[in-house]
């Protein structure tokens, strides 16, 4: 039934990671796409007392409808804003879609050992947007992310599996298409191999690196397509009247040709005054221009899943009761100077 898909995902997830979140108390986001996903998933893996960021009616009856039907010990809660007495007994804050601004009156409540583990909607970890991080270091609270370069994830893949959805979207039959990739690292290694496998002739430029521009006016005429994935952001500006790639050269060689963005800085006002083919038209350039309902409920599953045992894995680091059978998701530690250890964090 399609109404067990989901628990189904979730429980396979629970099981990769190992999540156990017993006798947590935990505050939660509300994933808008699956409103029962958030709630389900931490009372699935043994949360005492669960806090969902929304008052909507879907998202209480689809989260009701499971919790019967599973008969969940969890108690779960819906609010449309934190008091001072619920945040002083959460163990564990989940920082995403729709949550309050962290600010110091939200901190001050929590206490010392509660861990805040982020959840962006872009899915860019490593930023803290709508957090006071001085506060947080203040009191010695933790605000950790996932490391999206972990192998025993799948965040890049699911974004390379993104590339190939936007190129459909534009009319870019990857098939049968030359590309031009400008990326990075991991994620430029994992957009290539998908690219590859869904059969793309791909040319690859390193912002990471100094670029043989000769390489990139070589094959610019022949493409049908830029893909700007520069992320982490490497290149002041990957295409502009100064850029990595230029405009001029554009307009020469290939005018016709399409750039589909998902990270990276371009001149949006010359690629609009010369009509240059640009998707999505409203970019985000600072950090990834990727919002995590693009990527489908599997996906969210496993980041969300992940960004939990984040904040499990901490908890038990401080207090060294991690197991040997334990599974570990890698994280970093934004409000750190160090990484834990001995259970200690140096802010």
């Amino acid at each position: 039934m399609k109404n067990y898909s989901l628990v189904r995902l979730i429980e396979q997830n629970i099981k990769q990671f190992k999540l156990d979140l017993s006798g947590y108390n935990v505050l939660l986001p509300m994933y808008s796409r699956e409103p029962a996903l958030m709630p389900i998933l931490a009372s699935l893996a043994g949360a005492k007392n669960v806090y969902v960021l929304t008052r909507e009616i879907d998202a209480i009856n689809k989260t009701a409808f499971y919790k019967n039907e599973l008969k969940l010990a969890s108690n779960i809660n819906f609010i449309e804003k934190e008091n001072p007495q619920t945040l002083s007994d959460l163990d564990i804050v989940v920082a995403g879609e729709g949550g309050s601004y962290i600010d110091n009156t939200f901190i001050s409540s929590l206490k010392k050992e509660c861990v805040i583990s982020i959840l962006p909607r872009n899915l860019d970890f490593t930023q803290a947007n709508g957090i006071n991080l001085e506060e947080c270091s203040k009191k010695k609270i933790s605000v950790a992310s996932l490391d999206p370069n972990d192998q025993n994830l799948s965040l890049y893949k699911h974004i390379a599996q993104l590339i190939v959805k936007r190129c459909s979207e534009n009319n870019i039959d990857v098939l049968r298409s030359r590309l031009l990739l400008i990326s990075n690292g991991t994620l430029m290694d994992n957009i290539l191999s998908h690219l590859k496998a869904c059969g793309s002739q791909v040319y690859c430029a390193n912002t990471d690196r100094t670029q043989d521009k000769s390489y990139i006016l070589k094959h610019l005429p022949e493409v049908d397509a830029i893909i700007v994935a520069d992320y982490p952001l490497k290149s002041t500006l990957v295409i502009g009247n100064e850029g990595f790639i230029r405009i001029d050269d554009i307009l020469t060689m290939n005018p016709e040709i399409k750039i589909i963005h998902l990270a990276g800085k371009m001149q949006i006002s010359s690629l609009n005054a010369n009509r240059i083919y640009f998707k999505p038209e409203n970019l985000v350039q600072n950090s990834l221009n990727v919002n995590i309902k693009e990527l489908g409920l599997r996906a969210a599953i496993e980041i969300a899943t992940a960004s939990m045992k984040v904040a499990e894995s901490l908890i038990k680091s401080k207090n060294r009761s991690i197991l040997p059978n334990d599974s570990v998701v890698t994280y970093n530690i934004i409000n750190a100077n160090s990484p834990v250890v001995l259970g200690s964090v140096t802010f």
